[in-house]
């Protein structure tokens, strides 16, 4: 018996800077030979797209892409004995059709896409006026602690990336970068749990990647925002962009400024033993922040020859920070009476210098998508940090007992220096992705404390010290992906080598770490039918300790508690895997399951003294976490869309405990509604709502807590000119709040800050659409 020969045709659509087209639509007709209705496909997320169990003939294939114009191939003639053939299209840019999508273009603020759940910013009129920081909460599964620390699933171990690069930077250092972006600069942010083996392993929670916004047409412009934000303090924001776009050079810079106050009110206590007794302790707490916020950036890229792109880029940013941070305390007998009082006062001058240089250039091989990319990236950070803390004492009586003054003086200085490249070869079968990466990172951070004695200050040899740390990270990744009729599979493999030191100079103490871990990666996808699917994803993850949670270096609230570090953590290692159906392109349903060895997070142990409270990093344990999340959109009316996501979560760790450990386990629930108006006139009104219920945060239950934030838009003078109007937290409810479950200690706490915001924002735009830098960033400035 004979068969028919049967063959496939596959390629590629990019445009013509070599960026790959996902969702081109691809049309395959026929010329001659056999007759049937033109076959449709699109690409994916490589740009390729594939046809199978063709039979012999002729055939014509038309790609379509919005904002681009369609290109219809050559004629390909199908016949033995080749039995795979394949075309590939270069798009050129519809200046005109672009103009018309930026008007007639309506993503929603919220979006599960391929996994990934997606915050379109610049389709969110609460954003104007906002950072970057400020519109991390608005992601599904993120939070805000009362630190600022950023908690995505309930851990602190996610990678915060700038336009698929690593920040390098964590804590106050992280939130203090972030502070500095612009909402109104960012296109959206991505939020992955389970990426792919070409990014690096680190974050065992997942990944954030903020995209800025990018060029889109020739030619000059020049963008001028200004904006006024009132809540407990006035603050202005001031930015300029330029840029000048042509076939083959592109120049843009921008400068930035920002005052992003803020004010905090607490309370808290906890107990303690003094002798015999027992003591319960009162604290009153107020911090005000008054930052002064410059950033700036210039950047060009230059294509020599044809296939070939050079860019370079340089941003820096001066925080001129400086806060006042004041707390009484009552000391009280069990039975009530008042035994004693402090009252501290914490002024601190910390003004951070950051400069960041990167080098990259690419390669394109051929018009298969075939490319070979090289990046080099420099990071210098500077922090000065000097505090002064005074405490005044007072009898129960209210009589003047003396004053106690603690002075430091704590400089850091953190270097990174990293180097990697990465290759794309887009074969007939299959795509594959390769790559190497080199980084190292040096921290020296001096650390001395001084007690004001007799008029003179006097080192207190015992809290003094230098904190030397030296990291070096080697990795290698290959990933291959293929996409046969309704399936589509992405399987990689990274392996990644760490040496690190760290070196405590006092007391001479070093620890070291070296260990090479493989991290696999896989991904499926299968289409069931038209607009329904079934996905899988499952990857490895680290979570190394950031250099400020491995420096002992101590951070003080008042004298009965502090902040400090641990040279001893271990990295967190974790196992993230989801599963999502999504049904008729827009109702999607996701769980996803977490487990980590030597969770890290904080924990409260009893000073030296017997009095104080340190709040320590530590290693807690294994971790287990799972989440179910879903997203609805409803449009109830033309004039009303909204979107309800409602996110289901348990989570259970072990904590320390006076005898033995104890299992903290919690089911707890986020709900997340945005609604979308549209009103005459063009204007147009977003309404955020967000909901957390009680839930665990290291050795805390959280307290249930809520917000809800408007904003308003119109565009005049031909949509050159957007007048924004903001509302954030309008009812003035969030609140933050926990009670530890310790038995190492009792504390509590409850804290305010002045979230009620009202910001008015101008933006003029003059001349085609600003570029913005690529902001290349790296793995190790996440931790700095």
């Amino acid at each position: 018996m004979l068969f028919a020969q049967s063959f496939n045709i596959s390629g590629t659509a990019h445009n013509n800077r070599q960026e790959a087209l996902v969702q081109t639509t691809i049309m395959l007709r026929p010329v001659s030979g056999n007759k049937f209705n033109p076959l449709h496909t699109a690409s994916d997320s490589s740009g390729r797209f594939r046809f199978e169990n063709l039979l012999k003939g002729r055939y014509l294939l038309t790609a379509s892409h919005v904002g681009y114009t369609s290109m219809t191939s050559d004629t390909i003639t199908v016949e033995p004995p080749e039995s795979s053939y394949s075309y590939h299209f270069v798009l050129a840019e519809d200046n005109s059709m672009l103009k018309e999508v930026v008007v007639k273009k309506n993503k929603q603020p919220i979006e599960i896409d391929k996994g990934r759940i997606v915050y379109n910013v610049q389709n969110d009129a609460t954003a104007p006026g906002l950072t970057a920081f400020d519109v991390l909460k608005k992601l599904p599964g993120v939070t805000i602690d009362q630190n600022e620390s950023i908690i995505l699933r309930g851990s602190s171990g996610v990678n915060i990336l700038v336009d698929g690069k690593m920040t390098y930077l964590s804590g106050t250092q992280l939130t203090n970068y972030l502070k500095g972006i612009s909402a109104e600069d960012i296109n959206k942010i991505e939020l992955n749990l389970t990426p792919s083996a070409e990014y690096e392993a680190a974050g065992n929670a997942g990944i954030i990647n903020i995209i800025p916004k990018k060029n889109v047409q020739k030619g000059y412009a020049v963008d001028i925002r200004s904006g006024l934000t009132t809540g407990h303090y006035r603050m202005a924001g001031e930015n300029i962009s330029v840029s000048h776009r042509s076939e083959k050079l592109s120049l843009y810079g921008a400068f930035d400024f920002k005052m992003p106050r803020s004010l905090w009110k607490g309370n808290s206590g906890n107990t303690i033993r003094d002798n015999i007794q027992s003591i319960k302790l009162s604290r009153q707490s107020e911090s005000a922040d008054e930052p002064l916020y410059y950033s700036w950036r210039l950047g060009a890229e230059w294509q020599p020859l044809p296939k070939h792109r050079i860019s370079i880029d340089y941003n820096g940013y001066f925080d001129d920070w400086k806060a006042t941070n004041s707390s009484t305390v009552e000391s009280t007998g069990m039975n009530g009476s008042l035994l004693s009082s402090i009252r501290s006062s914490n002024r601190l001058i910390e003004p951070y210098h950051y400069d960041a240089f990167n080098f990259n250039y690419r390669f394109d091989i051929d018009s298969a998508g075939k490319k070979i990319t090289e990046e080099t990236h420099y990071v210098a950070y500077r922090n000065y940090s000097d505090a002064v803390m005074a405490t005044d004492g007072d009898d129960a009586n209210g009589d003047f007992t003396g004053r106690n003054v603690l002075r430091s003086h704590q400089p850091g200085f953190i270097s990174i220096r990293s180097a990697k490249v990465d290759a794309e070869l887009p074969l007939k079968k299959v795509a594959v992705k390769a790559g190497l990466k080199y980084a190292e990172v040096a921290n020296d951070n001096r650390y001395r404390f001084d007690s004001l004695y007799n008029g003179n200050y006097v080192e207190v040899e015992n809290m003094s010290n230098h904190f030397r740390y030296k990291e070096r990270i080697a990795a290698a990744y290959i990933s291959v992906s293929k996409k046969l009729n309704k399936t589509s599979m992405d399987a990689g493999l990274r392996l990644e080598y760490t040496k690190a030191d760290g070196h405590t100079v006092k007391q001479d103490v070093n620890n070291q770490w070296e260990y090479t871990r493989l991290f696999p990666t896989f991904s499926l996808e299968q289409e069931i039918t038209a607009g329904d699917k079934l996905s899988f994803s499952v990857s490895r993850r680290i979570n190394r300790p950031s250099y400020s949670q491995l420096n002992p270096v101590r951070w003080y609230t008042d004298q009965y508690f502090y902040y400090a570090g641990n040279p001893g953590l271990l990295p967190e290692m974790a196992w993230v895997s989801s599963v999502g159906y999504t049904l008729k392109q827009k109702y999607v349903l996701t769980l996803s399951y977490g487990h980590s060895s030597h969770y890290i997070n904080r924990k409260l142990i009893i000073d030296n003294n017997g009095i104080s409270i340190k709040s320590l990093a530590a290693n807690l344990g294994n971790m287990h976490r799972l989440d179910i999340i879903a997203s609805v959109p409803l449009k109830l009316f033309s004039f009303w869309e909204l979107q309800f996501m409602p996110d289901i979560s348990y989570m259970s760790y072990p904590i320390a405990q006076f005898s033995g450990e104890k299992i903290l386990s919690k089911w707890f629930a986020a709900i997340f509604l945005q609604q979308q108006f549209k009103f005459p006139a063009g204007i147009k009104m977003d309404v955020s709502t967000q909901y957390y219920s009680a839930a665990l945060r290291g050795i805390y239950i959280t307290r249930a807590n809520f917000y809800t934030d408007i904003g308003l838009k119109k565009s005049v003078l031909k949509n050159k000119l957007d007048l924004q109007l903001t509302c954030s937290d309008i009812f003035n409810t969030t609140r933050y709040g926990g009670v530890s479950q310790s038995s190492v200690t009792d504390y509590y706490y409850n804290d305010k800050s002045d979230t009620r915001r009202i910001g008015i924002t101008l933006h003029y735009h003059i001349g085609s659409d600003v570029i913005k830098g690529s902001s290349k960033k790296t793995d190790e400035q996440e931790r700095l």
